[in-house]
């Protein structure tokens, strides 16, 4: 048990963690080699003192990468957000990890560990449905617990999800919801596993779990290859009020788009402080048509996506772009994702960012691209969604009433405010 003060700087010891002690490495060729990804910090302002038993994730180590039958150590810290406290042995006050759904489903066994029962690899899980046990006697209100378990890599390479939530043993389950590792399991030579069927491209509506919570996004999800993105103003020069805006589907219709969604913040004639500059932006976007930045000014700071072609690159910090030729480009702030890892961006958000409110991104990996509208979301809410959805590198959009989503000649969010800039998909 380590107090709440403590968490962070414990947190940063545990994500370090590849194999934990005890756990038995199975010995591959020098072409295999087993990996864990970056730690996943806790969130600010969880509530306390809720009556009854209760409990906040509060961070976990990273993502493993797993030769066959290899072990890895993974660690989750659960704040304890009740009135009541977790006693260790004592049944209807104990706290517990159980499997949760959608894999392996509540109280299900699962390929990645438990105790040999049903089917389950021996790892030293308490039972084959109840993934570790709080390792501290007394876990009081306020406090941290933090839970170890050991995960086995099945034999079969691919990628595996074991979802898991807290329990105080015969009196209840507790929040969070959503909370899971991601297992990638290697081929023998250390190749990476063959992709999962490609399946929900063009447009849904999902529920994404995440370390944070459950989430409702609408999602365009679009190969990189099929498809062109091209990034419109309805502007043709830097303006700085009164400017020119435009509906989506206008935008989309004079570019002969598939898909459309709305762009960065922007200044709403519907906004008091916004009466002397109605419609104006200050971060950069590349007219496409006009084949020139606008607000190259902006080039400076935020994070910046560009789109040479239909090969994506994204700066984390705008001012590190060289200023090389581009097709398409847009600049927002905050970073959401970089490389795959959340961008910790807390200390730079508005009060507003940090509530939950509709909330717009666009994010790719090495072979989609995403467009997100999530109705009810922080932004920091919002990374880990596009997170969960496969993206490796994403940036926060506009949201609230400007918030927008468009394809194959319908809306699916909006139709919004008029915009005047937006980000536009097309196919050949």
């Amino acid at each position: 048990m380590v107090g709440k003060g403590w968490a962070g700087t414990a947190l940063l010891v545990v994500a370090s963690l590849v194999f934990g002690p005890g756990a038995a490495k199975t010995v591959h060729a020098a072409t295999c080699a087993s990996s864990v990804g970056p730690g996943i910090p806790p969130p600010a302002g969880l509530p306390a003192g809720v009556a009854g038993f209760h409990a906040q994730w509060y961070g976990q180590s990273g993502y493993p990468t797993l030769c066959p039958g290899d072990r890895n150590t993974a660690t989750v810290a659960y704040f304890n957000s009740g009135s009541f406290g977790w006693v260790n042995g004592r049944l209807g006050e104990v706290a517990y990890l159980g499997t949760w759904g959608p894999e392996p489903g509540q109280d299900q066994a699962s390929p990645l560990g438990g105790d040999g029962a049903l089917g389950s690899p021996s790892t030293g899980w308490p039972r084959y449905n109840r993934i570790a046990v709080q390792p501290a006697p007394y876990v009081g209100p306020g406090q941290v617990a933090w839970f170890q378990f050991t995960i086995q890599a099945p034999l079969i390479p691919g990628t595996y999800r074991l979802y898991l939530r807290p329990l105080v043993e015969g009196a209840t389950w507790m929040e969070d919801f959503g909370v899971f590792w991601l297992v990638t399991v290697l081929n023998p030579d250390g190749t990476p596993p063959a992709p999962p069927p490609v399946t929900g491209l063009g447009y849904s509506l999902k529920t994404v779990n995440t370390p944070v919570g459950q989430f409702q996004a609408h999602v365009v999800k679009e190969r990189l290859a099929d498809v062109t993105v091209r990034t419109v103003t309805a502007n043709a020069v830097d303006c700085f009020s009164a400017c020119p805006a435009k509906p989506l589907d206008q935008y989309a219709a004079e570019n002969g788009g598939y898909a459309a969604i709305h762009g960065s913040y922007f200044c709403p004639p519907d906004y008091a402080p916004c009466a002397a500059q109605v419609n104006s932006f200050e971060y950069a976007v590349y007219n496409t048509a006009l084949a020139k930045w606008l607000n190259p000014r902006a080039l400076i700071s935020n994070s910046l996506f560009t789109f040479t072609g239909r090969t994506p690159h994204f700066y984390p910090r705008s001012g590190t772009y060289d200023r090389s030729a581009v097709s398409a480009g847009i600049s927002n702030y905050p970073a959401l994702l970089a490389a795959g890892a959340v961008v910790d961006s807390t200390a730079q958000q508005s009060p507003t960012q940090m509530q939950r409110a509709t909330r717009g991104a666009i994010g790719v990996d090495g072979t989609y691209i995403y467009l997100a509208i999530l109705p009810s979301a922080s932004v920091t809410e919002t990374a880990y969604v596009m997170q969960s959805l496969g993206a490796r590198d994403a940036l926060n959009l506009d949201g609230g009433g400007s918030a927008a989503l468009w394809i194959a000649g319908s809306f699916k969010v909006g139709p919004g405010r008029q915009l005047p800039n937006a980000i536009v998909l097309t196919k050949p």
